[in-house]
């Protein structure tokens, strides 16, 4: 995204206080729902653990820890791979370009690609949408969310939300269903 591309996106928004207010909210506020309901699975999968223990079912107990445990490790090493990516890559920022104004001001220099937020949403909608699918979609939709705010707020380029949300639901679903 250009400087100039931007400022048209930039103008429009201050040209509408209450879009522009909803997203500067919306980009501080929304990546921290797949953040907070994430221990919410963790839990409810515990609690079915333990049904199936009071239920005799020790094996279907043991199958099913293996599967939490999934859960955890899966968007842990899809977290930690993308952070060592995207300092390894080290891309800039759109605001670190002359002339770049953002929405959002941020002092964060380089490591842009892939957009960390988006990675983590996106793994964390994979593994909601392999135990709960319909809120697995919701948890997509927030994603999606988070990736076009990311853009808005002048903090990352269109090419990092869409490969840290297309790398984190990649992964995400290869470890949940593959492995």
């Amino acid at each position: 995204m250009t400087p100039e591309r931007y400022q048209k996106i930039l103008r429009w928004l201050n040209a509408h206080p209450a879009v522009r207010a909803a997203v500067v909210f919306l980009n501080r506020w929304l990546p921290a729902v797949p953040f907070l309901c994430y221990p919410l699975l963790i839990v409810l999968l515990n609690v079915q653990w333990a049904a199936l223990l009071r239920s005799g079912q020790r094996g279907a107990a043991l199958d099913f820890m293996q599967v939490i445990a999934q859960a955890i490790l899966v968007p842990g090493f899809v977290f930690l791979a993308g952070t060592l990516l995207r300092a390894k890559l080290n891309f800039p920022r759109p605001y670190e370009q002359p002339g770049f104004t953002p929405l959002v001001e941020k002092e964060t220099k380089g490591k842009s690609f892939p957009s960390r937020h988006a990675l983590s949403a996106a793994v964390l909608a994979a593994v909601w949408l392999y135990f709960y699918p319909a809120v697995g979609i919701v948890m997509i939709v927030v994603t999606l969310l988070i990736c076009v705010l990311r853009v808005l707020a002048g903090v990352h380029f269109p090419r990092d939300v869409i490969v840290g949300a297309a790398l984190g639901f990649a992964l995400g679903a290869a470890g949940m269903w593959l492995f």
